[in-house]
């Protein structure tokens, strides 16, 4: 009766067990992270950046490259800057195709008031500077790229707004700290 209650389960709800494990794209883009998500959690992450593996299996390719001829890496860095025991998920990623003369695009995962999360930034640059200065519990970002200023963005309640730009003179005054540094400090955290 067991076995057949179970088979009964798996043919009526295949999506519940499905959400339980990691699809393979999600398993690649996470393998080098820890993370505090649910498999269900960064499969959706996943999906929401319409990566593609490309055809080695080892790499990504974005959603509208048809010949899948530029693959790419892609960096999962968490965090969890307002201490809510929420993760935000930072994803950098690309190549001169996708990303062009910044070589890579940022991205960063922040969960809304509903529990889901939403993507923030989603543009060319490089992996954000952390600085000490901050807004609504979240630190003010610095994302650099080519150009003769770097942009700063500041958390506005629910999203990254451009706020300013920082010439390249005050750039070595700032106080910050590299998003990779904080990221690996934040995973030393998980068990």
């Amino acid at each position: 009766m067991t076995r057949i209650l179970i088979s009964l389960f798996v043919l009526c709800f295949p999506f519940l067990l499905r959400a339980q494990s990691l699809t393979e794209g999600a398993t690649l883009l996470f393998k080098n992270s820890k993370s505090n998500l649910s498999s269900a959690e960064k499969n959706k992450l996943f999906i929401d950046l319409q990566f593609h593996l490309s055809k080695d299996r080892k790499q990504f390719v974005a959603d509208g490259d048809v010949n899948k001829e530029f693959p790419f890496e892609a960096q999962v860095m968490p965090t969890d800057f307002n201490k809510d025991g929420k993760e935000e998920v930072f994803i950098v990623y690309g190549n001169s195709y996708t990303s062009g003369g910044a070589g890579s695009s940022v991205v960063v995962f922040i969960k809304n008031a509903a529990g889901k999360y939403e993507s923030q930034l989603g543009f060319p640059g490089t992996a954000p500077d952390v600085l000490a200065t901050t807004n609504k519990g979240y630190p003010d970002l610095l994302i650099g790229g080519p150009g003769l200023e770097f942009p700063v963005w500041k958390w506005n309640g629910s999203s990254y707004v451009l706020a300013r730009k920082v010439k390249d003179s005050e750039y070595e005054k700032l106080k910050k700290t590299r998003l990779e540094e904080a990221s690996k400090a934040y995973q030393s955290t998980i068990k």
